[in-house]
């Protein structure tokens, strides 16, 4: 009984010092990061504005077997990208696309929505633009998810840099072909 008794206790005390070490974690984290391309605003904005082009550019969703639209006010406005659990399926969808911001959401099974943000940047150098892409997390206050947190930024970082060079790349042979 006293194995037992030092078992649960040693349970509780370990638990609570790991769930104390969490709370120094922050609850929101932000990934960022940026690319300059060559290019006009509103050209970079309309391939992030409309869903149907973000096969060409979001990483890793030509992958996905069954992305299914979803529409709203008779438009497309995202994407579901898994359906297994139909109570919470995991989906893309665009937020708000403003002069030089687009948001969407993305929404999956056990973890927060999370806030895309993409902001165009024009300099003075004329045809020389920023494209920069942030992820707004909010974590809960469970210890395994803000220890999960840690590692947000190099799992998440890599593939926006892919996203990034997808458009990147993707302007610039459109440019090259208008040329």
């Amino acid at each position: 009984m006293k194995v037992v008794k030092l078992a649960i206790f040693s349970f509780v005390f370990l638990f609570t010092i790991v769930w104390l070490i969490s709370l120094l974690i922050p609850s929101e984290v932000r990934v960022s990061r940026a690319t300059d391309i060559r290019a006009d605003r509103d050209s970079v904005l309309a391939m992030i504005k409309d869903v149907d082009r973000w096969k060409e550019w979001y990483p890793n969703l030509d992958s996905f077997d069954s992305v299914k639209p979803i529409y709203k006010d008779g438009k497309l406005a995202g994407i579901i990208l898994d359906d297994k659990n139909p109570d919470k399926p995991v989906i893309l969808q665009l937020q708000s696309a403003k002069a030089d911001e687009v948001t969407a959401f993305f929404q999956g099974q056990r973890i927060k929505p999370v806030l895309n943000t993409w902001k165009v940047m024009e300099h003075q150098d004329k045809g020389l633009i920023t494209l920069q892409w942030t992820m707004d997390f909010k974590l809960r206050w469970y210890p395994w998810e803000k220890f999960a947190s840690l590692v947000l930024e190099k799992s998440n970082g890599q593939r926006m840099e892919i996203g990034l060079a997808n458009i990147k790349k993707r302007l610039s042979t459109d440019l090259s072909s208008n040329n």
